[in-house]
């Protein structure tokens, strides 16, 4: 945040940012207020009265017999329109109120202050009614025309930026988005998300980066900000970053569906550390947010194969194959059983292949088999096996080595 506001010099940016309107910057409105006719006078007391109680038809009554009364009067003829336009906008009666600001304003009569009170909530109406070009400009007006020790509030310029993000005008937004937040002590969530926005629109990748980092800080508990700075350091491959936002969200307890799990733990292995993708995993399924399906099954079973924990890995495989019977699964979980010396188990996993179960996967099933009786002391049987494995062009390199030293084991028993 701090970074942000040192960086933004107002005086600096005023005259870029007043640019291009069609509205002139310096109005003719005269510096000292002329004095209102004894009639005008008389009748806005009485509107403004009247306004006091609620009364905006009388308040509407009062001010457009007078008006009809100071027509040759510049000055009085724009303060009646201008006490129209507040009587209009209370009533949330925007268009009517418009036509009397812009009327107010029509022959520079009003004195400075009042014009430029008027030219404010003239912009705000226009804002409003979708009519931003105008409001714009009208609020570029009344910015250049504040005496030079007032500054812009924070207000006006987060208007003049919501104003330009209307138009989809990007380049626009950044300025004026950057000064509100400026000289604001605490400045909304929104004016980030807005200055975040116009960054994302031109492209400015790093720079909407810095904002994120604001955004995680103001608003913890909001998990689209961590994953979109996640997303957006991935996308200019700054991947420790993004899996540092990720595991933040993750430790905040914020995932609460299942492809915040998915993609944590895609990018945990993707990153090495298949250890971690399985705890997270594991804890999604736990949580009921992922799915315990055959397809999360399998994938949580990869995980820990890849972490090298075969104990969980082949619990996972098995609850899978309760669901659906995989002859690719159950050659996998058939070696994973191999290489954790649990022969007994694989030997009731292979006693029945699975329907679909190609040659190639029969015999290395065929050649696992012999090598599982061979290890719980049945040469003969082993034998068989691997001479069944023999058979199959794909499994007769190894079942071969085997045959021979089988023979000779039993020869010498």
């Amino acid at each position: 945040m701090d970074s942000i506001r040192l960086s933004l010099k107002k005086t600096a940016m005023v005259s870029v940012l007043l640019a291009g309107i069609s509205a002139p910057l310096a109005m003719a409105a005269p510096k000292k207020a002329p004095e209102l006719r004894q009639i005008t006078y008389k009748y806005i007391l009485k509107a403004q009265e009247q306004m006091a109680e609620d009364d905006y038809a009388s308040a509407r009554q009062s001010l457009e017999h007078v008006l009809g009364k100071v027509k040759n009067s510049k000055f009085d003829k724009a303060a009646v329109n201008q006490m129209l336009g507040v009587v209009f906008a209370n009533q949330e009666q925007y268009d009517k109120a418009i036509g009397y600001f812009r009327s107010a304003l029509a022959d520079d009569a009003l004195h400075l202050p009042a014009a430029q009170q008027v030219r404010y909530n003239l912009a705000q109406l226009l804002m409003m009614k979708g009519q931003y070009r105008e409001g714009i400009d009208q609020l570029k007006v009344w910015m250049a025309n504040l005496d030079e020790k007032v500054a812009i509030p924070a207000s006006a310029w987060i208007m003049l930026a919501n104003g330009y993000s209307r138009m989809q005008e990007w380049k626009n937004v950044v300025d004026p988005a950057k000064q509100a937040i400026a000289a604001s002590e605490a400045p909304p969530e929104s004016w980030y998300t807005l200055l975040l926005a116009a960054h994302y629109e031109l492209q400015e990748i790093p720079k909407a980066i810095d904002v994120l980092e604001i955004l995680v800080t103001l608003a913890p508990q909001k998990k689209q900000y961590w994953l979109q700075l996640s997303g957006m350091n991935m996308s200019i491959k700054r991947d420790a970053a993004a899996l540092a936002a990720l595991r933040a969200a993750y430790r905040n307890g914020l995932f609460d569906k299942e492809s915040d799990y998915t993609q944590l733990a895609n990018f945990l292995t993707y990153q090495q550390v298949p250890y971690q993708a399985g705890v997270v995993y594991s804890q999604g399924m736990e949580a009921g947010l992922v799915d315990s399906n055959f397809e999360n099954l399998k994938k949580l079973a990869n995980f820990w194969s890849h972490a090298r924990e075969n104990s969980k890995a082949i619990d996972a495989f098995n609850r899978a194959l309760e669901l659906e019977q995989d002859p690719d699964l159950q050659v996998k979980l058939a070696r994973m059983l191999a290489r954790s010396e649990r022969y007994q188990e694989l030997l009731t996993l292979v006693a029945n292949p699975f329907d679909g179960i190609t040659e190639k996967q029969q015999g290395e099933m065929l050649f696992l088999t012999g090598m599982a009786h061979y290890q719980l002391g049945d040469s003969r049987k082993s034998l068989g096996y691997m001479e069944k494995a023999a058979s199959i062009q794909s499994s007769r390199g190894q079942a071969n080595s085997w045959i021979g030293f089988l023979q000779q084991d039993l020869n010498n028993q």
